[in-house]
């Protein structure tokens, strides 16, 4: 549940009041695992009350020693929330989408549900492939539509050129392909694992897959952070 911070006057820090906060939005942190509206909520009290001068730092070193991102980071985050409030980062939370791909699909989220084809889906961790494969169609349900050119008459000449290599996609569309991709391969090594016979080699090399797997998502983790 959302914890709501009281508001305070601004220009009134006190050391107390904003270690109380930095150990809030670390406890946001943990418990989501990632952004949520109740982190962002703290970023934006600490800046607009200027509860960081407690530490007798600007905004810019504040952000760098005690929070661990970048001041254009922190109120990218503030930005966010101001613009769309706590459905963003319900939906943020599951599946990766930048503002822009948000804007499109914004109707459709309400109450921590989307709704897509007249589906309700809540904004939880177990539906996180419903929510991906709903946000990625209502995506494309929003993408402009390219008009087709009108036919040319055939007349003879050289071969065509080859078609030009497909733009890459958005870093966020990338992601979200991966991750369904993810998903997916999760399911069949489950399957594989359901047909096979316990004890047998082919559950043995399934285990030592996960294995792998486990350590290179570790090594990958500690590059994102």
């Amino acid at each position: 549940m959302q914890k709501k911070l009281a508001p305070r006057a601004a220009g009134g820090a006190d050391t107390s009041e904003i270690d109380q906060l930095l150990g809030e939005r670390r406890a946001f942190s943990r418990i989501a695992d990632s952004c949520s509206a109740a982190d962002a909520e703290c970023l934006r009290r600490m800046r607009d009350e200027k509860l960081y001068l407690a530490k007798k730092l600007n905004w810019d070193q504040f952000c760098t020693r005690y929070l661990d991102i970048s001041r254009a980071e922190a109120n990218r985050i503030i930005q966010r929330f101001e613009e769309f409030g706590q459905s963003y980062f319900d939906v943020s939370r599951i599946v990766r989408i930048s503002p822009e791909s948000y804007r499109a699909i914004a109707h459709a989220v309400k109450d921590k549900t989307i709704e897509h084809n007249g589906e309700i889906i809540p904004l939880t961790s177990e539906n996180a492939q419903r929510v991906t494969a709903a946000v990625q169609a209502l995506r494309q349900a929003a993408a402009p539509k390219r008009e087709p050119k009108p036919a040319i008459a055939a007349t003879p000449a050289a071969p065509p050129a080859p078609a030009p290599p497909a733009a890459p996609l958005p870093p966020d569309e990338h992601i979200n392909a991966l991750q369904r991709r993810a998903y997916d391969l999760d399911a069949e090594l489950r399957q594989l694992c359901d047909r096979a016979g316990r004890g047998g080699w082919e559950r043995q090399a399934i285990g030592r897959l996960a294995r792998e797997l486990r350590q290179r998502m570790y090594e990958l983790e500690v590059l994102a952070a």
